[in-house]
């Protein structure tokens, strides 16, 4: 391999055809550290004519008559390639309090002193830039492998995480990947609730589909909370809401009260005369019963014996659950995937208000959420106040997405781990790339990834891009796969 030039931050390396550089390899050029973002051919002079000469000449027809040897060096120019390496900083030696020296990673480069024509250039072994990275603990696990010419183990580690985002193209394998975390999680103890919008997450206590539990559903590891279920199966629990704990207008939004409705005023009358008390839709019904309009009347009662019907609201056991699977870790599924528009949003807004209270007053640890597009269930202000307030709390978010452009800047303003999978959409991933943690040339490679290979930066990495392929679960039923029309 030689230098042939710096552009900006890239090194061009060229390099022969019986030299192996892979999309993802770390370069290491004298000292400096650079990763391999696309390969192409050398654009050598000559070259092209040649190419293009020998396309136009019909071999039954035409003898090209050139000295075997001049033929074998413009041959083997025309496969000469280059690699094109973003910088991504140095290795330098650095001594601790032990006087132990060690070679680290540092970002940034303020000199270039390289030879075009002396420079050492290799492919940097990944033992050695997970060494200089300090991501030697790392290399054991099994969640994925390194996109290298020398594939590495990789682990994500859950005391890495922070606020997270998981995306990708439909079908790419990002829910794949958010499923794998989070049975990583369960192993580490942690307690996750997930909002699962599409019902992907249900079967993750199977085995396989004839129903037999794994080790998560023995062990009751995984909880789902289903709406108008009305008693508990199995690993299924009714999920009820308590009337006083969302607010008269989340109430009258779902039943369809209209502020300038005289119905409206009657029930913030309610709420305001109940607050501080367990209220339920018995206190409610007698409340209405005793309205002199009768109109009015006639309306909330209507409206109660839907909400009666809807089974959505009365006493639960969340915080009690939540205490509960906290000792050992697990997942609390809140299945999305038949309720309504409004129901999600009282839903979500139940949970979120349990949880930010119970994290306040310090009586759980704290808990890991992930959020599949959370942008069709909760508005900007609440994923905003998620991203600054919660995590003070404890509460440590992981947003899943197949449309970046959906979440609010803030969350990538705020981003502390970002895994990315295939995109071919430019606005996606120029939106992707305000995250600040790398280029956009670098996010450009999603373009050539395939399923379930993806670009992983952050805390996790300790910021340096890796490009790696989730593994394969096993004895676990993740499903999730698109429906097809015929099978």
């Amino acid at each position: 391999m030689r230098l042939l030039t710096k552009k900006a931050d890239d090194l061009v390396v060229v390099y022969s055809p019986d030299e192996h550089v892979k999309l993802g390899d770390t370069l290491f050029v004298d000292g400096i550290v650079s990763q391999v973002i696309n390969i192409q051919f050398a654009d050598v002079p000559g070259v092209l004519e040649h190419v293009l000469r020998k396309s136009l000449i019909t071999e039954s027809n035409t003898e090209e008559n050139m000295h075997p040897q001049v033929k074998s060096v413009i041959d083997s120019l025309a496969d000469q390639k280059v690699a094109i390496a973003k910088i991504r900083g140095r290795l330098a030696d650095e001594t601790d309090s032990r006087g132990v020296t060690k070679e680290i990673f540092k970002s940034g480069l303020t000199e270039f002193n390289v030879s075009r024509a002396k420079a050492d250039i290799k492919v940097l072994d990944q033992t050695d830039l997970f060494s200089a990275l300090g991501l030697e603990a790392q290399e054991s696990g099994d969640f994925c492998k390194t996109l290298s010419s020398q594939p590495k183990p990789f682990e994500i580690m859950p005391e890495k995480l922070g606020i997270n985002l998981i995306t990708g193209m439909k079908g790419s394998g990002k829910s794949y990947a958010a499923k794998r975390l989070l049975l990583r999680l369960i192993d580490k103890g942690v307690l996750t609730l997930v909002f699962d919008l599409n019902g992907e997450y249900l079967n993750l206590w199977k085995s396989d589909e004839e129903n037999r539990s794994n080790k998560y559903g023995s062990a009751g590891a995984i909880k789902v909370y289903v709406p108008h279920l009305r008693n508990a199966t199995m690993n299924k629990l009714p999920l009820k809401i308590p009337l006083y704990e969302i607010s008269s207008d989340d109430f009258a939004t779902f039943l369809n009260v209209a502020p300038e409705t005289q119905m409206y005023p009657a029930l913030l009358g309610f709420w305001k005369e109940s607050r501080g008390s367990k209220f339920d839709l018995n206190d409610l019904k007698s409340y209405v019963g005793g309205l002199s309009n009768a109109f009015v009347r006639a309306g909330l009662e209507d409206r109660i014996k839907t909400a009666e019907i809807s089974q959505l609201f009365g006493p639960n056991d969340l915080v009690a659950t939540i205490k509960k699977m906290q000792e050992h870790g697990g997942a609390l599924i809140f299945d999305l995937s038949r309720a309504g528009v409004w129901e999600k949003r009282i839903i979500v807004e139940f949970v979120l208000r349990t949880m930010s209270r119970l994290g306040q007053s310090e009586e759980i640890k704290p808990i890991s959420l992930f959020l599949e597009e959370a942008q069709l269930y909760i508005d900007s202000q609440r994923i905003k106040n998620i991203l600054t307030r919660m995590r003070h709390l404890g509460i440590f978010p992981t947003f899943i997405t197949n449309d970046p452009r959906a979440l609010p800047n803030e969350v990538y303003s705020l981003l502390d781990n970002l895994i990315a999978f295939m995109f071919r959409n430019e606005d996606d991933l120029r939106q992707l790339a305000k995250c600040g943690f790398v280029d956009y040339d670098s996010i450009s490679t999603l373009k050539h990834l395939e399923n379930k290979q993806c670009i992983a930066i952050g805390n996790i990495t300790s910021l340096y891009p890796l490009f790696v392929e989730i593994n394969p679960q096993i004895g676990v039923e993740m499903g999730g796969e698109t429906k097809k029309l015929i099978s």
